[in-house]
């Protein structure tokens, strides 16, 4: 598993990659994520890959609502589901996300209703802090913050 930065080498890969019609409301489009990272500074996006196949998506940035630095965005392309990337991806990914950024810990947030995401994640060393509720674009959310120590 590694990680490549997307840029306009790879942007339609990531594009490309969708997600099961069980996980609608979980995942933000990737195609949403990018422009969000065109546009707004401290977003960083990576494909995840598995040899030449980019088989999911990462985007991370510095959350101020923490304070620190957050998991934002992750998803495996339905078409790789079930083949274990997803688990293996959040490990590697830790790994090169602490060795880049030398940090003690990450956040991410996961919907209450994402059992099998917050099982995943707590496989992994997160721990859940809190329910947070919030409103974007008129929709409203209810999420589980966990965090990892590094």
């Amino acid at each position: 598993m590694e990680f490549r930065e997307i840029d306009k080498s790879n942007y339609w890969d990531c594009m490309a990659l969708t997600i099961d019609e069980s996980q609608e409301g979980f995942v933000a489009d990737n195609k949403q994520s990018l422009i969000e990272a065109a546009y707004e500074e401290g977003l960083y996006t990576l494909g995840i890959y598995q040899g030449d196949a980019m088989v999911g998506f990462i985007l991370y940035d510095y959350d101020e609502t923490f304070p620190g630095w957050s998991l934002s965005r992750f998803m495996i392309g339905k078409q790789f589901q079930g083949r274990g990337y997803g688990k293996k991806a959040v490990i590697a990914f830790l790994d090169y996300f602490k060795k880049k950024h030398n940090v003690d810990k990450l956040f991410i947030s996961v919907s209450l209703e994402n059992t099998v995401a917050r099982k995943m994640f707590s496989s992994v060393g997160f721990v859940e802090l809190k329910e947070v509720e919030y409103t974007f674009l008129g929709k409203q959310f209810k999420e589980m913050q966990m965090v990892k120590e590094l």
